[in-house]
């Protein structure tokens, strides 16, 4: 694991939690796939940033964040978390 600052923290979680809005502010949704999607887009923040060190790739490094592979792997899980939701399938009424 690597060794994150208290304002590196806030700050990638503000980061984090803005992309998993703003999926869901372009697909919509009911409260719960708001949820899953900013849970899931902390997930691939930190998990993107974490293989960014694990595997030395230094795109957009600025502080002790990799952005680059940190808002791609955020965008890519927040979108499955947004899929996973199952507010995707059509009311039959």
């Amino acid at each position: 694991m690597f060794n994150v600052t208290f304002p590196t923290l806030i700050l990638g979680s503000i980061i984090a939690g803005l992309i998993g809005a703003l999926i869901h502010l372009i697909a919509g949704g009911k409260l719960v796939r708001l949820v899953f999607c900013m849970v899931f887009a902390w997930i691939g923040f930190w998990g993107g940033n974490s293989l960014a060190q694990r595997f030395g790739l230094t795109i957009l490094t600025y502080g002790q964040i990799n952005y680059a592979p940190a808002i791609a792997a955020s965008v890519l899980t927040s979108l499955f978390g947004y899929w996973l939701s199952g507010e995707n399938t059509e009311s039959e009424e």
